[in-house]
This record gives C-alpha cells, structure tokens and sequence, in this order.
C-alpha cells in the first residue's frame, strides 16, 4: 500500500469517528431534552434511533410509553416488562405480542421469564404456540402445567424439582408401617404433593414410622383422569399404562387430579390438587379403615350399615345392640341400622377442617397396634380394585 493510499485510508476512518461521535452527541442531547426539557420523545428518537434503543431503561414510563404506542419494537419490550412487574399483564400483552418477531432469544427468555414469575400460563401457551418460546426450564415447566407425557420431559429436569419420574421412583422405607405412592399426572398437583408430605413430615400422623411417602412421580400420559369440580374424582385405572411400569413394595398409592371430590378406594386415594391438608389427614385416615362420620353414599349405607358390631375404628352399628358406653349417634347410617362415633362433638371424619383431636389419634394408634395394619395393607402398588368401595 503506497503512503498516499495509507494517508486517505487514516482520513476515511477519522471521518467515520468523527461522524459517530458527532451522531452519539447529537444523541445524547436529544435525550437529555426528553428527560428535563419534555422534548417529543417521538421525534427525538426518530433523530437519533440508535441512542434511544440502547438507552430504553432510562426514559420514565410516559415516554417509553409513546414510543411502544408508535410500535417500536425495542420499546414495546421494554414497556411490557415493566407493566408486568407492576401486575398489569393483560395490558403488557398487547406491547410484547405486537413486537414478538423483533425479539431476540435472549429477550424473549427474559419475557419468558417474567411471564412465569405471574403465572401467565395462558400467555405461555401462546408463545409456545407460535414458536417463540426458546428451549430452557419456562418451556419444561409449560409442559408439566399442560400435563405432556412424561416422556416429553427431560428426566433431569424432573429430578432438579424434586420429583420423580416413572423410571427413577425412590425404594419403600422399610422402617415404615405403610409406604406411599404420591403421583399427579400435572404441576400443580407435584408442588401440591410436595406441600403435603412436608406437612406430614413435620408433624406424622398418629405417629412417626406409620406413613412413609414416595417423592412426587409425575405420571402424565400413562393415566387417564377425567372429573368435574362437584363429581368424585374418577381416573381409569383398568387402561392405565401404569399397570407394568409401577414398583413393588407400596403399600397405598396417593393419585393427585386437577378436579374431582377427594375420595379413597381400597388402597388408592384421589384427591385434586386444591384440596388442603385436613381433607389429606382425612382421606389418610381412610387408608387404615375409619369412615366418614357424615351420611354415606346410599350404595355404600345398602351393605355396611347392614352389617352388626364394629364396622371400623370409629363406627359401631346397631341392630338393637348397645352401642359401647360414651359413643353417640353417628349420622353415616340413615338406612339399616344405627351408626355410634366415640365423639359428641364432630370429629375430623365428619368435618375435616378441624383437624386430628388427641382422642381420634389415640383411637387411630389403638387400631394400628391392634391389627398391625393387615387388613388394609395391599401386596403390591397394583390396588386398582373394582370391587372397592368408595370412602
């Protein structure tokens, strides 16, 4: 290269900072008139585009809010975040929506993102549906809340919350009287199950060692449940692809759906994924043969309040026997003979929000160092029973 070449070389390239420098400046001053001078924020960033974009987070929300009204694509981003975090997501929807195929995948990871710290399910869906939710945890989690097949799901990420999956469930606990099963086929019912167990755990009902608990497995795709709110929820075992995949040595399986009644059959318990703790300690309690202190079903009330003496730990029926001293009228029976519960007063069995009372933990460890659990334990995790009755 000869030394004129270099010298015209050296005075383009001086020009060209020059002319940056001078368009940063101009920009700078352009800016600085939106934030103290209430300058239009439109046409000043019409002067100075670059400098505006890269200075967004500065602007107050009345300017940024003109420029994602005028679908500037970097400021309806921008603005959209921070309606979010001011809880106004349904209006942040219209900015982002607007401007989703300027983003990039690092900027729609962060909206992702935010959107998952609301809950915005809904939103979610949609970005998935229009492939612009990028590969990562939100994505995972999307698909444990839309109940995908377990295969779907990478295993470690399942493992990384703390669940389990089909392929990876936690040996019994052979210090236990009784090992659980916990499953739910979507999010809400694993973190639901989690909230249980830890509940559980911190205070075990009758006793420590007589509940043990599996960690959450989560089992979309391999179990049908279909229930409304006000129906006893129902899944179908008969066709379940559990049937061969579950492991041996539980003793009761806890099956958590989005909706149905809480209700135990034989050695399985359905309960959703709103129901509270107590109805859990209830539905527990079931699992070691007390019954409800309510009216029963009529179908169930057409054969065991048929029956004479002791029908569990909490109910006696009487043909024209005497019930045992201190028990009362119970209300299960309306049909054959007369139901007695050992309580005057209503008991976690009859309404479950108050709670396991020291008498009713007392009976339910005089009924387990009785008959050591036997006529309730099951042989395998396979109790999908269709003689069973429903609790």
């Amino acid at each position: 290269m000869t030394q004129v070449k270099r010298f015209k070389l050296v005075g383009v390239l001086l020009c060209c900072l020059l002319i940056t420098g001078s368009s940063n400046h101009l920009g700078a001053i352009g800016f600085w008139h939106v934030l103290n001078a209430k300058a239009n924020v439109l046409q000043s960033y019409w002067n100075s585009p670059v400098y505006f974009s890269a200075h967004l987070e500065q602007l107050p929300n009345t300017s940024l809010a003109v420029l994602a009204r005028n679908q500037i694509s970097s400021a309806q981003y921008m603005y959209s975040l921070r309606l979010i975090k001011k809880d106004q997501s349904d209006t942040a929807k219209q900015f982002w929506l607007s401007g989703i195929n300027e983003l990039t995948i690092s900027e729609r990871k962060i909206l992702a993102a935010k959107l998952f710290e609301q809950s915005r399910w809904s939103d979610l869906k949609l970005l998935a549906s229009k492939n612009k939710l990028p590969a990562g945890d939100v994505l995972n989690h999307l698909k444990l809340q839309l109940k995908a097949p377990q295969s779907k799901i990478s295993t470690a990420f399942i493992h990384d919350l703390g669940f389990s999956s089909l392929k990876n469930i936690s040996k019994p606990n052979t210090q236990c009287m009784f090992n659980v099963l916990a499953m739910s086929d979507h999010r809400s019912g694993l973190y639901k199950l989690t909230e249980f167990i830890n509940a559980y755990n911190k205070q075990p009902e009758p006793r420590e060692n007589i509940f043990c608990f599996s960690k959450p497995v989560y089992v979309a795709g391999t179990l049908e449940c279909k229930s409304n709110v006000n129906q006893v929820a129902k899944c179908d075992w008969q066709s379940s692809k559990l049937n061969d995949q579950l492991p041996e040595g539980f003793d009761f399986i806890v099956m958590m759906p989005k909706q149905g009644t809480a209700n135990v059959t034989k050695g399985t318990m359905l309960i959703n994924s709103k129901a509270n703790y107590s109805v859990f300690l209830h539905e527990l309690m079931h699992f070691n043969g007390f019954e409800d202190e309510y009216a029963l079903p009529k179908t169930k009330q057409a054969w065991l309040c048929a029956q004479s003496g002791f029908v569990a730990p909490n109910l006696f029926v009487s043909h024209g026997e005497s019930p045992p001293a201190g028990w009362y009228r119970a209300k299960s029976c309306q049909l054959g003979g007369i139901a007695y519960k050992p309580s005057e007063k209503w008991s976690i069995m009859q309404y479950q929000q108050l709670g396991l009372s020291v008498q009713y933990r007392k009976l339910w460890l005089k009924h387990l160092d009785m008959t050591n659990g036997n006529p309730y334990r099951h042989p395998s995790a396979l109790i999908f029973a269709n003689k069973a009755t429903l609790n």
